[in-house]
């Protein structure tokens, strides 16, 4: 350590001592967009479902909490991936790629669910 240079350089200089920290904060900050995105998606799933009788929300809400808690356990295989892919690949640039995909995955899935519940209520109207 020089001990002539300013205290703020070397705070500057020195590196996190843990590399994957910036990881998952980078994750956790597009964590609210990637609900913000899925929520209106998922409403119009729920009104797919109950199109003809609007009481079958009841029954559905807590079904599409479970969804909503295991999409964000799912998403913690982002980090993980990218934490990995750093590991063994030391400039790595995945993070854009695993978030887009799993945002599109998950749109998808709940757009097929309100398809079928689409299909499933008018079939029985």
């Amino acid at each position: 350590m020089d001990v002539y240079q300013s205290p703020s350089n070397t705070q500057e200089n020195e590196t996190d001592p843990n590399p994957y920290r910036e990881v998952v904060l980078g994750w956790e900050r597009m964590r609210l967009r990637f609900n913000l995105i899925l929520l209106p998606i998922g409403i119009l799933a729920l009104l797919a479902w109950s199109y003809h009788d609007l009481s079958q929300l009841a029954f559905l809400i807590p079904g599409s909490l479970i969804f909503a808690i295991g999409a964000n356990g799912c998403y913690l295989l982002g980090p993980l991936v990218e934490c990995y892919c750093r590991a063994f690949f030391e400039n790595s640039r995945v993070r854009g790629f695993l978030y887009w995909a799993g945002l599109i995955f998950s749109a998808l899935v709940i757009l097929g669910f309100g398809i079928l519940g689409l299909g499933i209520s008018s079939f029985h109207s």
